[in-house]
């Protein structure tokens, strides 16, 4: 089994946007101390039948209150069947995080988190096992610079050094290279498993990264550890195989901050904004299943994230462009741009004549149309289990040729099933087609 429980805190599960009841007043602090932390307020105060509950917002993932941990997920899966959906948007959460380039881990992983609905737990997981499996096979090694004073000549003599230390001139002031695993991707690597150990409450986690603790013993063990410091790490071919894992290290590090140096590990916060994931996801899925996805009539063209290299405005002042657009996927194809993409991460009302559709939305879509004169612009939404059918609805601007299209686009499914994957394909072909009547 992959999980093993334990009692040392209560899971409880909200969908976005759904409430519950904190009284305990050490848990109202470490609430307001989150916030202050990140910036973020999570679970925002409202007032239900008189009572004070906390919402749930658009941010998934992980809080810890003390002996309380509240995992929130996104609410295009909630449904009558609670405890299948949970388990559902569990997985689907790790399935995008994985296309949103977050992890750099593959389906083949995903498919071990059939016994777990904690996918923080479940992270750990991937990270500790995965780097014992790497560190069994063989720990990376490589050369670093060693400055010593040695009773022998080695490696490079440093005289002008030497010679401010007259009281050691039997001696001699040297740097050398040495085959190490004291490195600084082990370091990394040592910072984020001597956290982690900290923040698990997985029994089997905490035994994983405690043999890694171990292990690691000859590493240095860092007093801080910043994402930038992550990002600098540069891989050869050498050692690629710990990409995915650089990953893992660089995310936990990005989410968890400052509050993974801090030394009080019953309160933390590991949060997504669900609004950039769901875009990212989106853009992800296309681009490494382009050859599945695009239609003949755009397998040409270029893929360009936030309209990276055409980047248009819409004014300029004294020269200068101001009012950047950034569409979520442009499809350029030579000098013409026949499809825009934009992803909203919003409930669309099908009883509407809008659909729901918001003006300034709208408005922004107009905008990508006439000034990357695209022919057809497309709104992608989540389907959710209040909408009774997909959604193709087609707005033709006034006095033009032009077409924005709101869409929906199904992941209430089992994503990290093939069968759930195709459809997933399959859907996105249908959408970007346009071939809708």
């Amino acid at each position: 089994m992959l999980w093993r429980g334990t009692a040392l805190t209560e899971l409880v599960t909200l969908f976005e946007y759904e409430s519950m009841t904190i009284s305990d007043g050490y848990e109202l602090k470490c609430l307001e101390q989150l916030a202050r932390t990140t910036g973020i307020e999570m679970l925002k105060p409202v007032v239900r039948k008189g009572q004070l509950q906390f919402q749930a917002r658009q941010y998934v993932g992980v809080l810890r209150l003390g002996r309380r941990t509240i995992q929130i997920l996104p609410k295009m899966h909630r449904s009558h069947d609670r405890e299948r959906s949970q388990q559902e948007a569990a997985r689907n959460l790790l399935f995008m995080l994985d296309y949103a380039g977050y992890l750099g881990i593959r389906e083949v992983n995903l498919a071990a988190l059939q016994r777990s609905q904690n996918w923080f737990e479940v992270l750990i997981y991937l990270f500790a096992s995965h780097l014992k499996q790497e560190w069994q096979k063989a720990a990376h090694h490589s050369y670093q610079p060693v400055d010593a004073v040695l009773p022998v000549l080695k490696g490079k003599w440093q005289i002008a050094t030497q010679l401010k230390r007259p009281e050691q001139k039997h001696l001699f002031t040297v740097t050398y290279d040495e085959f190490t695993v004291d490195n600084p991707l082990n370091r990394i690597f040592r910072y984020v498993v001597e956290r982690l150990g900290q923040l698990t409450r997985d029994s089997g986690n905490r035994q994983v990264l405690a043999e890694l603790r171990y292990w690691m013993d000859e590493v240095t063990l860092l007093p801080v550890v910043t994402a930038d410091m992550a990002k600098q790490i540069q891989l050869s071919r050498l050692n690629k195989q710990y990409e995915p894992l650089l990953n893992l290290a660089r995310l936990f590090l990005e989410r968890l901050g400052l509050q993974l140096s801090a030394s009080d590990v019953t309160t933390f916060s590991f949060v997504f904004d669900m609004n950039q994931l769901f875009e990212r996801f989106i853009v992800g899925f296309i681009q490494r299943h382009r050859n599945e996805i695009l239609p003949l009539s755009l397998s040409h063209c270029e893929l360009l994230p936030q309209g990276q290299r055409v980047m248009k405005y819409l004014a300029n002042r004294e020269g200068q462009q101001v009012f950047r657009l950034k569409p979520d996927l442009v499809f350029q194809n030579s000098e013409k741009f026949p499809v825009v993409i934009d992803v909203k991460y919003k409930h669309l009302n099908e009883a509407e004549r809008k659909l729901g559709v918001a003006e300034s939305d709208f408005y922004q879509m107009y905008a990508y149309a006439n000034r990357y004169a695209c022919p057809r612009v497309v709104m992608l939404y989540p389907q959710t289990v209040e909408l009774s059918a997909p959604q193709r609805v087609r707005f033709n601007l006034e006095g033009t040729s032009q077409e924005i299209w709101a869409t929906t686009v199904n992941l209430l499914q089992d994503l990290s099933e093939p069968d759930a994957k195709q459809a997933l394909k399959a859907e996105l072909r249908e959408i970007l087609e346009g071939d809708y009547e």
